[in-house]
């Protein structure tokens, strides 16, 4: 069976980075023959199988035919007879068109060693507009690259420009928007997925509401920052979105939603705690939910701090602090066991000693 890794492995390996998975093309096979050798199927529109012991992706060499508008109007031919080139010019951008073989030698027929070497993502061919997908990736590889000196060929910018302008973006899935969105959002300079974005005028058709400016400062907030996070701070940065308008453009998870309507609705107060009264830091808990979602509070309470306070010393102790405030009234229950106390009557006696416990507060430790 002659098989070549392609696509990403081969690109991060050439640029000294460890791939995070490898994908795999097969030339000369047959989903008979695959099954034969003991390989899972799984594709439905194209052939890709298992392997039976690292379980990596092998996928039949393939040509497409554009059939119908959209990323989803394709039809795939994988014959028997496709080669390896066949397969390599029907990708998106050059440096994702290299395959190495098993003797570690490369297959490269459409220049990408020289645009790694330069530095730069360019286009395959034409081909590239008939799938608007291939903007959303183009941005956030913009967001992973970056920093590595990677820049946009003009070119291809200009390819992109003229398919928005078509209305090519129209026809994206809103789960496809979300997946590429959430990739740009965990890599190290997200910032600049909006910035290709708003070139080729995609911002507004996709992200209605977002603040251009505010995406431009989106930096991550801490190294560990997930993309839930990043997202919620960027929240943070478009006082003028409305997240009910975002997610009839794309997936939004309800996680993500809820860690942002926290965040969003609690921010202010919660970097003035130590100008807040007990009663409104015990509202602040009680919005948050912080008693039967702790985990959820302190995501907010980290993103708004990094946000709203300047440095790491400012932040902390608030941090800290909303911490043990959560955790202490958390603690506080009542026994009705021998009292005639209403279901009301005991939600106001564990408020009253909340109320105790946070005027108690020592808010210097």
């Amino acid at each position: 069976m002659k098989c070549y890794l392609v696509g990403g492995a081969v690109r991060d390996t050439l640029l000294g980075k460890t791939p995070t998975e490898r994908d795999w093309v097969v030339i000369g096979e047959t989903p008979e023959s695959m099954r034969a050798l003991g390989y899972q199927q799984v594709g439905k529109d194209f052939p890709v199988f298992l392997h039976p012991e690292t379980k990596e992706e092998y996928a039949l060499a393939r040509r497409e035919y554009n059939v119908g508008p959209g990323h989803t109007g394709f039809k795939f031919d994988t014959s028997a007879d496709i080669s390896l080139e066949d397969d390599l010019v029907r990708r998106d951008l050059t440096v994702n068109a290299i395959a190495q073989a098993s003797d570690g030698s490369l297959i490269d027929p459409c220049g990408g060693q020289a645009d790694l070497k330069k530095r730069v993502f360019r286009h395959v061919s034409d081909a590239f507009t008939e799938d608007p997908l291939r903007i959303l990736r183009l941005a956030q590889f913009q967001a992973r690259f970056e920093a590595d000196g990677f820049r946009i060929d003009p070119q291809t910018l200009t390819l992109c420009r003229k398919m928005v302008a078509e209305g090519a973006l129209v026809t994206l899935s809103k789960e496809r928007i979300f997946k590429e969105l959430e990739k740009a959002l965990g890599a190290p300079r997200p910032h600049a997925f909006f910035e290709v974005l708003e070139a080729i005028n995609a911002h507004k058709v996709l992200f209605q509401g977002l603040d251009p400016l505010g995406a431009h400062r989106l930096a991550p907030l801490y190294p560990e920052a997930l993309p839930q996070e990043q997202f919620a701070r960027l929240m943070l940065e478009s006082p003028n979105a409305d997240i009910s308008i975002l997610q009839t453009q794309m997936a939004l998870p309800k996680t993500w939603i809820e860690l942002s309507e926290v965040t969003i609705e609690l921010s202010a107060e919660i970097c003035r705690l130590p100008a807040l009264t007990p009663e409104q830091i015990l509202k602040v808990l009680h919005h948050a939910d912080a008693r039967r979602k702790p985990i959820r509070f302190y995501t907010a309470v980290k993103i708004a701090t990094a946000w709203g306070l300047p440095s790491e010393e400012d932040q902390r102790p608030i941090t800290q602090n909303w911490h043990r405030l959560a955790e202490q009234t958390a603690k506080i229950t009542v026994n009705p066991a021998g009292t005639n106390l209403t279901g009301i009557e005991i939600r106001a006696a564990i408020e009253a000693e909340q109320l105790r416990v946070i005027s108690d507060f020592d808010h210097s430790n």
